[in-house]
């Protein structure tokens, strides 16, 4: 049994030194050769020296051959020939670790002829704003002389070119080298790619995306688009514009594109996060004239001596934030106008805010909704509007009450062109009469707004306007209100399908709206960034009995967004 025990610890330790012996076995390397080129152009009988480096050349051999013949067994060699043509030259070095080798051609040339041009490339690239220079390699004997041209435009008489053209794009350049043997030239191209451009933003701020300097000025087939985004919180507009809109609401690394032509950049906005975390609700009023209504002079409350200014901070106090009341706009073509303290982003496919009243089913009274966004960002709405395309804007014919209301007697067309003036009463009445506050149109109608049994003590003329009239222009929606009682007893406000302010109850996602409805005056798609700015003024004029006028309410206005609700559009 010890026996064994031995033998087998025998084994181990023999085990061990065998692999300790082989540890120090240095392996051998095959040589490798560098220094050399592939091919060498020399005149006939010029001395071509030829010095490569040789790693892991310890104990190597050397070997040259010339077409296939061996000439000299040296590391270095000096080559030369009387006769022209091309040499085909091999250098092969070995060791115990292998052979290498290096294949040359050599091209002689015959002296006394024109100039020979090699190193030169047929096509270089280069960046935008990059130095390239360029220097060939001249066989000859005699004395030579050079000429560059950039796109047919002789640019250098020297042996070496430097290209600085920015200009993006192929650019088409000749060298030409002439002795007393003759002119040799050459053509080939430099091709000048982009350089990549980096922009910064901070989010719910818009960027307006200037064209790079290496797309023309002129050139107006110019897009952009968006390759990479950390989200789909962002909108890229007017994409095919010279400046285009970019606005974020979150943060990170967005790389774009933008083309022209065969013309094509790369173009990367790191979006920060703002110092301010923007509010969700209504920041700001900056306008308030309701028309004539049952409720003006009450929602905001008129005190003796107020002036416009006044009432529009009296509005800003009702509607700005969370906890917001409530404001009436009056009869049609009243108005508010509302401002957020950021950019909403009007994200794709999503539903972008919400405004609230006091709609309810059969209880529609619909404000037309217009919006703007900051252009020359001086924080005032005084930029372009564009109207939010609701579902009756251009025609009531699709609403599935329109034939009811017709059938009613309604005045069910759609002016887009419709203007309204208001009398201020010259005296003023505390009780109910049907003729009231004189108005007329711009369609042939004229006639009195009616004070109601309901509100008599207050004036429906807003007090703080001094003029004696007042006159509105814009969309006058479709009659929507309908006697279904036929005496004048159950009046239903139907609802429009989508767009519209005080349309559907708060909770409902008819309150909410898309920034891709908004379209210009003529209906095109207005593909707005976002917006910073809200309009909203009372849609249809119309009275409907008891109940009065049909006037706008107007509560909370909500970004979506930036409150975490996502909802999709409805197309």
């Amino acid at each position: 049994m010890k026996q064994r025990i031995i033998l087998a610890l025998l084994i181990v330790f023999a085990g061990f030194a065998s692999c300790s012996d082989d540890d120090e076995v240095v392996q051998i390397k095959a040589p490798i050769i560098s220094g050399l080129e592939k091919a060498y152009t020399i005149l006939e009988d010029a001395e071509l020296e030829l010095s490569p480096t040789i790693e892991n050349g310890k104990n190597a051999t050397y070997v040259w051959q010339v077409d296939g013949k061996e000439v000299a067994k040296t590391l270095d060699f000096v080559f030369v020939q009387s006769t022209s043509g091309d040499y085909k030259l091999v250098l092969k070095a070995g060791n115990e670790g292998g052979v290498a080798e290096h294949k040359i051609t050599v091209t002689v040339v015959e002296r006394g002829l024109a100039p020979v041009i090699t190193d030169v490339e047929k096509e270089y690239n280069l960046e935008s704003g990059t130095d390239l220079t360029i220097t060939p390699t001249i066989t000859t004997d005699n004395e030579t002389t050079y000429s560059w041209y950039l796109d047919d435009v002789e640019v250098a008489t020297t042996l070496a070119y430097t290209f600085n053209n920015a200009k993006v794009g192929k650019h088409e350049v000749t060298f030409k080298a002439t002795n007393q043997g003759g002119t040799t030239e050459m053509v080939f191209s430099i091709v000048v790619t982009p350089k990549d451009t980096a922009l910064a933003a901070i989010t719910h701020k818009m960027l307006a995306l200037e064209i790079p300097a290496y797309i023309p000025a002129d050139n107006d087939g110019v897009e952009w688009k968006v390759l990479k985004a950390p989200s789909d919180y962002y909108r890229l507009s007017q994409t095919n514009n010279a400046k285009t809109l970019f606005v974020s609401g979150v943060e990170g690394e967005y790389s774009l594109e933008v083309t022209a032509g065969e013309i094509s950049g790369k173009v990367k906005v790191i979006v920060a996060k703002a110092e301010q975390t923007p509010s969700a609700y209504f920041a700001n009023a900056f306008d308030y004239l309701p028309a004539p209504g049952q409720f003006v002079n009450t929602m905001p409350k008129y005190d003796e001596g107020d002036s416009h200014d006044d009432m529009v901070a009296k509005v800003g106090k009702a509607l700005v934030g969370e906890n917001a009341g409530m404001i009436t706009l009056g009869g049609w073509g009243g108005y508010v106008t509302m401002g957020f303290d950021h950019t909403i982003v009007n994200v794709a496919g999503k539903k972008d805010f919400r405004i609230e009243g006091n709609g309810f089913t059969n209880s529609s009274e619909p404000g037309i909704v217009m919006v703007s966004y900051d252009a020359n960002e001086n924080g005032k709405p005084d930029d372009e509007w564009y109207e939010i395309k609701g579902s009756a804007n251009f025609t009531a014919e699709n609403e599935e009450w329109y034939q009811l209301a017709k059938d009613n007697g309604n005045d069910v067309n759609t002016h887009r062109d419709y203007k309204m003036t208001y009398y201020k009463p010259e005296v003023e009445t505390t009780v109910a009469t049907t003729e009231y506050i004189r108005w007329e149109n711009n369609k042939g109608g004229k006639g009195y707004k009616v004070k109601n049994s309901f509100h008599t003590k207050n004036s429906y003329y807003p007090l703080w306007v001094n003029e004696d009239k007042i006159t509105f222009r814009g969309i006058r929606l479709a009659e929507n209100g309908v006697d279904e009682s036929g005496e004048g007893s159950y009046f239903v406000l139907k609802t429009f399908k989508y767009g519209y302010a005080d349309n559907y109850s708060n909770r409902d996602n008819g309150s909410t709206f898309d920034i891709d409805w908004a379209v210009d005056n003529d209906g095109n798609k207005a593909n707005l960034p976002g917006i910073h700015f809200v309009k909203v003024y009372t849609g249809v004029d119309q009275e409907n009995g008891w109940i009065g006028e049909n006037s706008t309410e107007v509560a909370r206005g909500t970004d979506l967004h930036v409150k975490g609700e996502i909802i999709d559009t409805i197309k």
